[in-house]
């Protein structure tokens, strides 16, 4: 065998589980198309939020950020993050209503999180209006950092701990006998290993569509923001900042202010012309400048800013919003996850200890239970429904089920 583990893509998410694997004392290959943490990862926004609309995403999220903010002191590498806390803003009385039960949840794990004034959210965040919302929660402990940082951190770890990387590796098939996996094609040349997990986020539903015939349930959509210019007053220790109906957020990038938004209508991609690599993606500065035009009230100091630069790239979406992760039932041994719902980076570093785990014992974690391909049993490939969801899920990802009704327009 030419490891005890392959994992394929590093992304953050693939750097996480070739980590842990390595630290348990695997043999770990990590095999990229390009590099470690260069396609959808590099375009993240890079912020760890402990409210969550779905509470198994908030237990990962709080110990993701337990990892970040301690990562340096167990590993000796730097990490540099931002423990400025979040604002949430609610502009209705329904989503002050959820923000009341996103407290609620969040404070069940554990986080320090509370309903503030409004005129508490306006000191915190000066560069917001508060007299244009009616509620306001603050979460002191949620971080923000550079996702390009973040990868090459888990890079230098990884490398560090034992994992063999090789760049410029594209899959192409798996090997399979029977209906046991003994590796990987590639453009060059086969890898054997009895387990293999795949983790190369938009492309491993048709990488397994091709090779293996597997079809999961997924939409792919573009998710895209802004960093802007000529915002004064921005500095890195201001929270970050979201606003439930609008489904925008907004956080420091040094003196410039980063801005985007989850589309009503995104971009969508059809399976069979899916970009082939992130920097393909079109990006609209007009749909961001749209979204931000919506919320001058709470924003007035970022009207006329500048774009400095347009971030995005392409992401998986399901029809209830959670991963998919799970084993190949026809090549035993291989593991993989997709379906990120745009929270792929934040929770990296808890999911990629729960699936080494997973490849290690043998046994599902519970954190990863509620993630299993079984759970839509019930619809086919082709199902319209799975579609309509998917864009739903994305479309309302700041809304909670109890807030699914309040569509926007």
């Amino acid at each position: 065998m030419d490891a005890d583990v392959i994992v394929v893509g590093c992304g953050v998410q693939g750097l996480s589980v070739a980590r842990h694997l390595a630290r348990r004392g695997l043999r770990v290959l990590a095999i990229d198309r390009v590099g470690p943490g260069r396609q959808t990862s590099a375009r993240a926004a890079g912020q760890s939020v402990i409210a969550q609309t779905d509470p198994a995403m908030g237990a990962l999220m709080h110990r993701s950020i337990e990892d970040i903010t301690t990562f340096e002191e167990r590993t000796g590498i730097p990490l540099p993050y931002h423990q400025v806390g979040s604002v949430k803003y609610a502009r209705q009385e329904w989503s002050a209503e959820q923000l009341e039960r996103e407290v609620e949840r969040a404070g069940a794990l554990g986080a320090r999180i509370s309903m503030i004034s409004l005129a508490e959210a306006g000191s915190l965040a000066p560069h917001t209006n508060p007299a244009a919302a009616v509620a306001a929660w603050h979460a002191p402990d949620d971080i923000y950092f550079e996702p390009t940082i973040m990868a090459d951190a888990l890079y230098r770890d990884a490398v560090a701990v034992g994992v063999d990387f090789r760049f410029g590796v594209e899959v192409t098939g798996f090997g399979v006998a029977g209906s046991v996996l003994q590796g990987v094609d590639t453009n060059l040349g086969s890898f054997t290993a009895d387990r293999v997990v795949l983790s190369t986020g938009s492309w491993t539903g048709p990488l397994l569509r091709q090779t293996l015939g597997l079809h999961l349930p997924l939409a792919f959509v573009r998710h895209q923001y802004s960093i802007r210019g000529g915002v004064p007053k921005i500095h890195a220790g201001l929270p970050s900042v979201r606003i439930v109906e609008d489904a925008v957020y907004a956080r420091p990038v040094g003196t410039d202010l980063m801005f985007g938004t989850y589309e009503p209508r995104p971009l969508e991609f059809d399976l069979s012309e899916l970009p082939a690599r992130t920097e393909q993606v079109p990006l609209d500065p007009a749909a961001v400048n749209q979204a931000l035009g919506n919320v001058a009230d709470i924003f007035p100091s970022v009207q006329g800013s500048t774009i400095l630069e347009m971030r995005g790239g392409m992401v998986t979406m399901t029809p209830d919003g959670g991963y998919l992760i799970d084993q190949v039932d026809k090549a035993e041994g291989l593991y993989f996850s997709t379906g990120c719902n745009v929270m792929g980076l934040s929770v990296a570093p808890a999911l990629g200890q729960d699936i080494a785990e997973w490849v290690i014992s043998g046994n599902r974690p519970p954190s990863l239970a509620g993630f299993a391909v079984s759970r839509f049993s019930d619809v086919g490939p082709a199902d319209a429904e799975v579609h309509r969801k998917s864009l739903a899920e994305y479309e309302g990802i700041y809304r909670d089920d109890a807030s699914r009704n309040f569509v926007r327009a």
